[in-house]
Formats: C-alpha cells, sequence, structure tokens
C-alpha cells in the first residue's frame, strides 16, 4: 500500500483554511512513486466548532472538532487516515509514521546537545533527527588560524536550507552560536503544525 502524506506546504494551507468557510481542493503524494491523490475539503466555520468534509473521489467523509489552535493536526491526521487506511500498529512503517497531532518537532534534547558540543571540540559531521521528516545535518571545520570553527549545516533534499558561518571564541561561545544557528534552522524548517 502506499503511504500517501500531507507536505508542509498543505499544513500550512490547511492551518489557514479551518479558520475559513469555502471549499479546497488539495492533492496527497506518495513518497517514493510520486503518485497522487486529490480530494476536496469543504470547511464550515461556526463560533464553537467547525465541520469538515473531505472528499476523495465519490467518497464522502465528516469531521466535526471544536475550534482550537491545532485543530489542522487532527484534520491532517483524519484525511491522512482516509486516504491510505486506518493505521496498523503491528506494522513498523507505520509506527515511525506517527500522527501529525502526536508528532514533536524541534526537539534538540540532551543527546543532541552532547553530540553538538563533542563535534565542536573536535570538528566533523553529524545527522540530528530533531522530529522532521529529515534530519538536520552540521559539518565543523576546526580552524588552525586562531580557536573557532567554520560550520555548515543543512536540512533538505530537494530545495535544502543552509546556513554557512565561522566564529571564534571559547568551546563554550562556539557551542552555544551553533546550538541557537540550529534553533533558527529548526525554525525556519518547522511545519506548519510546529509553527500553530
Amino acid at each position: 500500500m502506499n503511504k500517501f502524506k500531507l507536505d508542509n506546504r498543505t499544513l500550512q494551507l490547511l492551518n489557514a483554511q479551518v479558520n475559513l468557510s469555502g471549499t479546497f481542493n488539495h492533492v496527497l503524494r506518495s513518497a517514493p512513486k510520486r503518485e497522487a491523490v486529490s480530494f476536496r475539503l469543504k470547511v464550515e466555520r461556526n463560533a464553537s466548532d467547525t465541520l469538515f468534509v473531505i472528499e476523495p473521489g465519490s467518497e464522502r467523509h465528516t469531521l466535526t472538532l471544536r475550534n482550537e489552535k491545532k485543530m489542522h493536526l487532527k484534520l491532517a491526521d483524519f484525511i491522512e487516515e482516509i486516504i491510505n487506511g486506518p493505521l496498523d500498529a503491528t506494522s513498523t512503517a507505520d509506527l515511525q509514521n506517527t500522527p501529525h497531532a502526536s508528532r514533536q518537532y524541534a526537539r534538540f534534547d540532551t543527546e543532541h546537545k552532547q553530540r553538538v558540543f563533542e563535534l565542536v571540540r573536535t570538528g566533523g559531521v553529524v545527522s540530528l533527527d530533531m522530529g522532521f521528516e529529515l534530519p538536520i545535518h552540521v559539518a565543523i571545520h576546526r580552524t588552525q588560524t586562531r580557536t573557532g570553527v567554520t560550520t555548515i549545516m543543512s536540512i533538505g533534499v530537494k530545495r535544502p536550507r543552509t546556513k554557512c558561518f565561522t566564529v571564534c571564541g571559547t568551546d563554550a561561545e562556539i557551542y552555544e552560536k551553533v546550538a541557537e544557528s540550529i534553533n533558527h534552522l529548526a525554525a525556519v524548517a518547522t511545519p506548519a503544525a510546529h509553527a500553530a
């Protein structure tokens, strides 16, 4: 079975569309073969709740949600479940693709911090899985002429977001600048799910 997923652009559109009343057309694509499934989304917003009607082909599914900040994530999960079928808990692929509403984005936890600090001290390359579809890649080169590093970091493949800079100082000062830059890159790459 193909796994169709909402991309970041569609999540951003859903984030705006849940606050409007109207009819919107969307397309879901599968990752490996880029097959497409289109659907129509009808939104009827009321004072306390919102009615969503999802129409993939000749099917018709409805969902009513209370008006709250992250309701577009619940809607995204509902749409993906309609298109892909219900989540199978026995499949390891399904366990890796947790629903949007329960994903944790931009997790720069203690293990990541330790790896980055060690990278600042020695130089090298590390990939940080911070909850996005793709990891953030960080490459650090120790400069020879003075105490400092040149850093290149990126996230994405087709249209990657990148940062490149040189910073000097103690290892602790350098680490602070690199960690701050990782957080900025994560914020830029953050899907609408996290931004809401």
